[in-house]
């Protein structure tokens, strides 16, 4: 009887930890952003580059409060899922979709796989379920690693995760991208890398490998988080390993697709310097994205940037599980490897053992409280001109 008393205990636990910390933030903060883009529609000055879909009316979809949702490479993704990959006619300087991975499209895609004709609306409101579910569960994940395999208390994973809501790009999670999907994976893979279930990681890479660019990284974190957890022993690999190993085969076939395509033989990393990044020339991007005076995005990303690398270092040398340091130090660091400053917030959502050292370390409600107005009075900045095509991300 006890123990069937335990289980409910554990249970409701579980289920008020998830309305507390996940649920109720995570609906909130989505309601103000539909009440922003309401209001900044038409109330705010437009980007006139892009004149065009404001006198359209929408982006991908008449659906107000589904299109708000989807803008840039929405645009990109949808296109895979509608006609494909679609090479340009040199895609290291025209844009193309060749530049983004297939796994997110491809799950969008869902029924029409089938052969079902489905209005593009359908797969612009299935893509942006598919990323809020992903990032729900991705937050039970997170808030289950901190307080189980990393030790924190629940009230650190609640902060953590309320940080992670909070950040200025975080409407990104609810959006037409990749970032909720990607987050899902990163962290369950980390959670089975610390139970040792080292075919469940290998899957988790397979699928990485074919959500981002940045999976290549992850991937390789993973790798050192096997041998750390040896001790660097390598006489201690055991056939895990060969599983590892075995997962950037769909990146590779995703690659031979390509290259039968453009003749590319990495296609997505060629089509990226049409978009700005693989780009040489870092310190004149640095100086063309901080060449205004004002205080604009570029700027307040780099602040971020430069937080998240301090940080990252810290947890390098401070946490016992130095890959997750690594890892973080890593995410941190590649966006502005190009020197281009566009979209930097948005990457950083994905380096959440910042997120966990950040609420560990807000210990004062006060404190925290403070950090979270901050960011999300940025968010709603950021929001408004994303739903009238400013380039926020």
């Amino acid at each position: 009887m006890s123990t069937i008393i335990d289980r409910i205990k554990t249970s409701f636990f579980a289920s008020d930890s998830f309305l507390r910390y996940i649920l109720f933030p995570f609906l909130s903060t989505r309601i103000g952003l539909l009440v922003v883009a309401y209001y900044a529609s038409g109330n705010y000055l437009s980007n006139p580059t892009y004149q065009k879909y404001v006198d359209r009316g929408f982006f991908l979809t008449h659906l107000f409060p589904i299109d708000i949702f989807s803008r840039w490479d929405s645009a990109a993704y949808f296109s895979i899922i509608t006609r494909g990959y679609s090479p340009s006619s040199d895609i290291r300087s025209v844009y193309s979709n060749i530049a983004f991975f297939p796994l997110y499209p491809y799950l969008v895609k869902s029924f029409g796989w089938l052969g079902l004709h489905l209005p593009d609306g359908f797969y612009v409101a299935f893509g942006i379920l598919l990323s809020n579910l992903f990032f729900l569960a991705a937050a039970v994940l997170l808030l289950k690693l901190v307080t189980g395999e990393l030790g924190f208390s629940e009230t650190v994973a609640g902060r953590t995760i309320g940080l992670l809501i909070f950040f200025p790009t975080s409407f990104i999670f609810s959006s037409f991208y990749t970032e909720s999907l990607f987050l899902f994976l990163l962290v369950a893979g980390t959670r089975f890398a610390f139970q040792g279930r080292w075919k469940l990681v290998a899957v988790t890479c397979f699928l990485l490998l074919l959500a981002r660019a940045q999976g290549i990284v992850a991937w390789g974190i993973f790798l050192l988080f096997y041998f750390e957890k040896r001790k660097w022993d390598f006489q201690a690999a055991n056939r895990d390993i060969l599983w590892l190993f075995l997962a950037p085969v769909g990146l590779v076939l995703h690659l031979a697709y390509l290259y039968n395509m453009t003749g590319e033989p990495l296609a997505p990393f060629a089509a990226m310097t049409a978009w700005g990044r693989a780009n040489a020339s870092i310190l004149e991007n640095l100086r063309e994205n901080l060449a205004s005076p004002y205080l604009d995005v570029f700027k307040i990303d780099l602040g971020f940037t430069i937080i998240f690398v301090i940080l990252s270092m810290i947890i390098v040398w401070k946490w016992p599980v130095k890959s997750l340091g690594l890892f973080a130090l890593s995410m941190s660091v590649l966006p502005v490897a190009s020197g281009l400053l566009v979209s930097v917030s948005r990457y950083l959502l994905l380096v959440f053992p910042v997120f966990i050292y950040a609420g560990a370390k807000l210990e004062e409600s006060s404190y925290y409280d403070a950090v979270r107005v901050v960011l999300f009075s940025l968010q709603v900045v950021y929001f408004a001109g994303w739903v009238n095509y400013y380039w926020i991300v």
